[in-house]
């Protein structure tokens, strides 16, 4: 990591960020950990391609942009995947003589002699910043089903599955499902076989079958990492795991197991620190939206809400926030069912329905915790809902979510729980609406002109070709170009690889607060919103797709549910 002087001068010299912003940083107690550059991106002071162009200029070598290349195996396995994770570097391209990798630690001699000492080859450096680096290494992932099958053969499990095997089936299973960016892996009994499957860009994939000798041995091995009953298999258990993989990364796994007519099936979420560290600007809010967004949550007081069904990203949006917010002058307080992250610095409240402790009840008593940013997993009823707002109009910034399908029926929802129209105007300030769409593989990426099916999609819908028409300044569709991934191994031969948010950002200003305080219903406030500029998910979503980064059936899947 480089040197607080290092960062001064690749940055604040060379004109990308004010001396001001550099000192805000600076002083966060992250910054020692995470590097200042890390925490400038979470403030959206610069965007991830900002900082590579600043930094590559810094040390006088290429930068470059990981999510617009692809590299053959061949040149990958060069270098070893251990020493890619520990020194977070990919190499790129190489011929006889040379190899040129990405690295955030250009000036790495050490790491540089080390690889040519092993390669026998000049090593050209190219920058990527340390962000880009992690999200790609996934370029090292490995089929699966081989290594379930090696590691079978090597612990001969026709008769029975020993220990040690069992131990590595499990080890291997939620280490791939990591780093292929799995939020859910699922363990399901069948007659004849157990089915693992992983929920990866929102969608379950079939990802092995594995001999029914092993599945309650694997259900045991989760239940002891979990400390849950080994000898319970009638009732649902839930409990949690804290697990390292093999390249340092500190997971958080939530396991449910259910009994089933076959077997108990499991199920567990993947909790992962790189998640809670995500920045608002790589969530994916436009420019203009995340201007609006960075200003609201800078305001001492009143409410800030997040919207969308389970599964959109919301719990991220609202952590994203918090490591903006999170300084030591000031007192957090969270209350969610569950914790998903643990924060240092942050006072967490588990939500516990034993013990009587509700939204309702824990909001009420960390309003005599002498609070100034109060985070809400949820507002669910009208006594939580109607303490948040108070709470807001009291002096406390108010982070939470409603599970609304767009921003403006967040009002007439807050209405419903009985929350007074004058105080729902006075007291939100902004209301952010969001889905997450697979983002195209950018392995695979191609572009189409005039792709019947696009237009046909377009045409069914007056609201989008109107919006395309004026973005794209044509005036028919003939000649539009679209974008879709072909399908590789990269992507599972799906065409879409992560995903990234749709946003719709509604700031509560003067003439929405005259909607509000009519009564008015959630068209004609979105209507006044829209009269100022502000766009919606399905139009924030088709601006990506014409830009490439996701398709129109995508965007259209998740606006339409």
């Amino acid at each position: 990591m480089l040197t607080k002087e290092q960062f001064h001068a690749a940055l604040v010299e060379s004109g990308g960020v004010t001396e001001e912003e550099f000192e805000q940083a600076a002083v966060t107690k992250e910054a020692a950990t995470l590097g200042i550059d890390t925490i400038l991106i979470a403030n959206a002071t610069l965007t991830d391609e900002q900082l590579a162009q600043l930094m590559g200029f810094y040390f006088n070598v290429p930068s470059v942009n990981l999510r617009q290349m692809s590299v053959e195996s061949e040149v990958l396995s060069l270098v070893p995947e251990a020493f890619a994770r520990h020194h977070e570097l990919l190499p790129l391209k190489a011929d006889e003589k040379s190899i040129t990798v990405a690295t955030s630690s250009p000036n790495d001699v050490l790491e540089r002699s080390l690889l040519e000492k092993y390669l026998r080859k000049e090593v050209i450096v190219n920058y990527a910043t340390p962000t880009d680096i992690r999200e790609h290494l996934f370029w090292y992932q490995k089929d699966p089903k081989q290594m379930f099958a090696q590691i079978l053969e090597k612990g001969k499990t026709e008769v029975g599955a020993s220990d040690t095997t069992i131990i590595e089936l499990v080890t291997t299973m939620i280490d791939y499902a990591f780093q292929g960016g799995a939020s859910d892996i699922h363990i399901e009994p069948e007659t004849d076989y157990t089915l693992i499957r992983f929920r990866q860009d929102g969608m379950l994939h079939d990802i092995a079958r594995l001999p029914k000798t092993t599945h309650e041995n694997i259900i045991t091995r989760l239940k002891v990492l979990a400390r849950l009953a080994t000898d319970e298999h009638r009732a649902p258990q839930d409990g949690k795991i804290r697990y390292k993989t093999q390249w340092g990364e500190a997971l958080d796994l939530r396991l449910s197991v259910i009994p089933t007519t076959h077997a108990e099936k499991a199920v567990m979420r993947i909790l992962s620190e790189k998640n809670r560290q995500l920045s608002l600007a790589s969530l994916g809010f436009s420019p203009e939206d995340l201007k609006k967004v960075s200003a609201a949550i800078r305001k001492p007081w009143g409410m800030i809400l997040v919207t969308g069904p389970t599964g959109s990203g919301k719990t991220t949006t609202l952590y994203a926030m918090l490591q903006i917010l999170n300084k030591r002058d000031v007192n957090i307080t969270t209350i969610e069912d569950p914790v998903e992250y643990q924060v240092e610095g942050i006072n967490q409240i588990p939500v516990n329905e034993k013990t009587g402790l509700t939204f309702a009840k824990g909001l009420r008593s960390i309003v005599r915790q002498d609070p100034d940013i109060i985070m809400v997993g949820e507002i669910r009823d009208s006594e939580t809902a109607n303490i948040a707002v108070n709470a807001a109009m009291t002096g406390h910034l108010v982070l939470s979510t409603l599970h609304t399908n767009d921003s403006a029926t967040a009002f007439p929802r807050l209405s419903d729980m009985g929350v007074e129209n004058f105080l729902i105007a006075s007291t939100v300030n902004v209301v952010i609406a969001q889905r997450l769409v697979r983002k195209i593989c950018m392995n695979c990426i191609q572009s189409v002109e005039d792709d019947p099916l696009q237009q046909q999609i377009i045409e069914e819908f007056p609201e989008m070709k109107e919006f395309v028409i004026n973005l794209t300044k044509k005036k028919t569709l003939k000649g539009l170009r679209t974008f879709k991934g072909k399908g590789c191994h990269v992507c599972h031969q799906s065409g879409y690889n992560g995903r990234g948010g749709i946003f719709e950002v509604m700031i509560v200003s003067e003439a929405v607060k005259e909607e509000i305080m009519k009564s008015s219903n959630a068209d004609q406030i979105l209507a006044t919103a829209l009269r100022e500029g502000m766009l919606t998910m399905l139009q924030d979503g088709l601006r990506r797709a014409l830009a490439g980064q996701t398709t129109l059936e995508e965007v259209l899947r998740v606006t339409r549910e």
